[in-house]
C-alpha cells in the first residue's frame, strides 16, 4: 500500500504554531517534541488513513478524527487519494463547534 499524499491546510499549520508557541512559553524542547509528534502522526495517517473515527454529527462531511496521546485531536478528510489535515486542536478545545 502506498502512502497518501498529505496536505496540511493553512489553518492546521496555524493550529500547530499556536500549540507550539503555547508550549514553548514554558519549554522549548517540549514544543519541538510535540511538533515532531504531529508530523509522525501525519505520516502514520498517510499509511493508514482509516485509523481515525468518522464523525457524522458535525458540519464538515466525511471528517475523521484521530486522537494523539489523549491530548490532541486531528481532523482530516480523504479526497482524491490525498489526506487533507484541516484542524489540529488541544483536547480541551471544542473541536466540534468549529468543524
Amino acid at each position: 500500500m502506498n502512502n497518501m499524499e498529505v496536505i496540511i491546510t493553512d489553518e492546521a499549520f496555524q493550529d500547530i504554531d499556536d500549540i507550539s508557541d503555547f508550549i514553548a512559553s514554558d519549554n522549548v524542547q517540549e514544543a519541538r517534541k510535540v511538533i515532531d509528534m504531529f508530523f509522525e502522526c501525519f505520516d502514520m495517517l498517510a499509511k493508514f488513513p482509516n485509523l481515525g473515527v468518522e464523525k457524522r454529527n458535525i458540519k464538515t462531511k466525511n471528517t475523521k478524527i484521530f486522537i494523539i496521546k489523549k491530548q490532541y485531536l486531528v481532523a482530516y478528510k480523504i479526497a482524491n487519494e490525498k489526506l487533507i489535515i484541516f484542524k489540529v486542536s488541544y483536547r480541551y478545545q471544542n473541536i466540534y463547534s468549529i468543524l
